[in-house]
Order: structure tokens, then sequence, then C-alpha cells
């Protein structure tokens, strides 16, 4: 049975980005719209890794569960204890109010780890491919949208001023943050050279009109690949010529394809045009007036209904442009301290772990989230990061202790 827990895993993570809310509203399912069974409102992919993680409990235990997460064992069981604590909590200050929110969120990204540790190396490198694959699918259709003007999904949130693409995972910062968040960790896991893939998804972050996206990424593509190019500048690359000829070539003609675009199509016209702290930067900057309005106990167990009322009073808009205050708003500062703590207890694991690539995926993270209130809504987001992250330091070691093996086996010979 546990042979084929893999396929539960694989589904979940194609459908969390395939399947956004506003296509399970097209298709009938009361995803995203007010009413309806709370049932529905907790996505496929949360079903499927809680399915899993249920069977893996059952026919393993904790002990084994234990045993194959290794040293990062501590660090989740710490992460589902918070996870836990804090949809009892809602459940006793909401109701069922919130909480699809807090498995499809949460829940299901602390969950879906367990079921990665049970995958063979083989199918830890075809999951991280298939993600690789679907957020550049994702990115191609936010550039062709964009270019139409023409979304492949219909959206019922407030319109911006400008077009802005939704792609697969329906709202465009949503989309910039997932897309910022793991591109680095999956940019050399398919056909396309890595800097080719980096143009995709840098013109994608263009439609989702995401300016502090783009620029952190650069920022952190520049950090990353810095080791790299100076180890070309002063030792060389050891490859074939011919192999290397042609990256040039298509580098060059990508070069040239991107210029086009970014031409051509007006894909720009934002960027040059918003150089300034606008009416959406300000939302986010205007967000912490609203802390002043909090009482003590508000502070502690979360804002009044007659205060959650009077957002849009306070700030000109109904939406708090910050997740770590909408936290607040919510569940008080009792709930905000163990949500915290579920998100960055294991990042900071895998950036202190990591390489440079990884710690680079956590910082943008962490920088990106800050700037808009994706974690306040049902996202895939944490789901695929910590995904990313899990299987790209997984299949490290193990290239490491591979490598350490034949050289004591040299050593040994010799």
């Amino acid at each position: 049975m546990l042979s084929r827990i893999y396929l539960l895993p694989f589904v979940a993570i194609a459908s969390s980005i395939l399947l956004g809310g506003y296509l399970l509203e097209d298709l009938g399912v009361p995803y995203v719209s007010q009413g309806g069974s709370p049932l529905f409102k907790i996505h496929l992919y949360s079903y499927l890794i809680l399915l899993g993680f249920g069977l893996v409990f059952l026919l393993d235990g904790i002990k084994g569960i234990a045993l194959r997460l290794g040293n990062y064992y501590r660090f989740w069981l710490m992460a589902l204890a918070c996870n836990v604590f804090v949809i009892l909590y809602g459940f006793a200050i909401h109701g069922t109010s919130g909480m699809a929110y807090l498995i499809n969120t949460f829940l299901a990204p602390v969950l879906i780890v367990p079921l990665l540790a049970y995958l063979t190396d083989n199918q830890k490198s075809l999951l991280l491919k298939l993600i690789a694959y679907l957020i550049l699918l994702n990115s191609f259709v936010a550039v062709m949208e964009y270019m139409l003007h023409f979304r492949l999904v219909n959206v019922e949130f407030q319109e911006f001023s400008f077009f802005r693409s939704t792609a697969f995972l329906t709202h465009p910062l949503n989309n910039a943050l997932v897309t910022v968040s793991i591109a680095l960790l999956v940019a050399s896991r398919t056909k396309l050279p890595s800097f080719v893939y980096m143009l995709i998804v840098s013109l994608a972050l263009f439609a989702f009109g995401g300016r502090a996206a783009l620029a952190i990424f650069i920022c952190a593509v520049s950090v990353s690949m810095a080791p790299m190019l100076w180890r070309a500048i002063t030792q060389g690359i050891p490859d074939n010529k011919q192999k290397i000829a042609l990256f040039m070539l298509i580098g060059y003609f990508a070069f040239w394809v991107g210029a086009y675009l970014l031409v051509s199509s007006g894909i720009t016209e934002r960027i040059a045009s918003k150089l300034y702290i606008d009416g959406s930067a300000s939302a986010r900057l205007n967000v912490f007036y609203l802390i002043d309005q909090l009482s003590f106990r508000e502070w502690l167990l979360g804002a009044s209904h007659r205060l959650m009322e009077s957002i849009e009073l306070y700030i000109g808009i109904n939406v708090i442009e910050n997740y770590l205050i909408g936290w607040i708003f919510t569940f008080g500062l009792v709930g905000t301290i163990p949500l915290f703590l579920v998100v960055y207890v294991p990042l900071t694991y895998f950036a202190v772990t990591g390489n440079l690539i990884e710690r680079m995926s956590v910082f943008s993270f962490a920088v990106i989230s800050i700037t808009n209130n994706s974690l306040t809504t049902k996202t895939p987001t944490l789901l695929l990061l910590f995904t990313c992250l899990y299987l790209s330091k997984s299949l490290r070691e193990k290239w490491v202790d591979s490598q350490n093996s034949q050289l004591n086996s040299g050593y040994t010979h010799a």
C-alpha cells in the first residue's frame, strides 16, 4: 500500500495548480462563493493529502514517520501542533467559518511532507519536474493572456485600473507569490536552459503586475547565480563546446524574443507608468493605520465585528494587504503567533540546512508575502514551497552521500 502512496501527492500538486478557485466555480463547485457546504470549500488537494497522511499514519505509525523525516521531525511536529491549536481555536471563536482556509493554506502543506518522505528518489525528481513544467505552463498562459487581454478563467474580484493576467492560480498577486517562491528551485528541472526558464517567468511577473515580486526575483536570481558565474570566469566551463554554443544560440534568440514581447505587447506600461507610490502601494502602507484601532482585548483575541466592518472606512479598501495584520484582526495574537510558527518553523529549518538557492527562495517568499494578502486567503503557496524545498534538500543530500561513498570506496581501493 505504501508503495502506491506516491500517486496522492502527484495528483494533489497538479490539482493545486490547475484547479484554481474560479475554475472550480465555473465547474459548479461553490469554492469561493458565499454559502454552500463547508465541505466544498476544502480543495481536492487537501482531501488527497489528508487521505494519504491517514494511510501513512495507520500503516507505519508516528515512529515510522519520525524515522523517515529524520532531523526535520521535531520541526514538523511543532508546526503540526501549532496548526492543530489554531484550527481548534478558530473553531471555538468563528465556528466552521474559516476552517477550509486553515486546512488548505496551512494544514495540507504540513501534512504533505511525510508523504514526500515515502517517495523514491526517481519519484521525487519526477515530482519536481512536474511542478517545474506546471509553473512554466502557468507563466506561458499569463504572458499570452496579457498580450491578448483575455483571461482563460472568469474571475470575480475587483478589477484593477490595468489588465493583469490570472492564469491558473486565480489572483495576480497569488500567482506572483507562488512563481517567485519556487521558480529558482525548479528552473533546472525542465529541458529548457535555466536562463530561458527565468526569462519566461520574468515576463509572467510583468503580466501579473507584481512590481515588488519582479524586483525581488531579479535580486534573488542575481545572488543565486553569482557563485556559478564566478566559477565560470575563474575556472572555465567543463562541458561540451557544442552544447555551450547551442545554449548561447538559444539564449540569443530568447533575448530578442523577450525584447520583442516587452516592446510590442505593451507589457511594460504598468512598470513605466507606476514607478511611484500609487493607490496599490498606498494600500499596503495605510494598512498599518488599522493597528491603532485595536483595543488590548482585540490585540489578544481578534478584532470586533464592528471594526471588521469598518476597514474600508479607515483605509479606503475592504482588504487588509498584509497577512500578519490580517491574522491579528481575525485571530488576535493568540492565533497569530502559532500561525507564524506554522509557516516559519519549517522555513527556518530549510533555510538553515539548505544551499544558497533554497535560502534565496525562502527569503523571496518572506519578503514578497508581506506585500500582499495571499496568506489570508486559500492558497497553495506553502504547499508548493514546502514540497519543493523538501524534495530539493532530499535529492541534494542523496547526491552528496553518493559522492562521499564513491570517494570513500576510491580511498579503500587505493
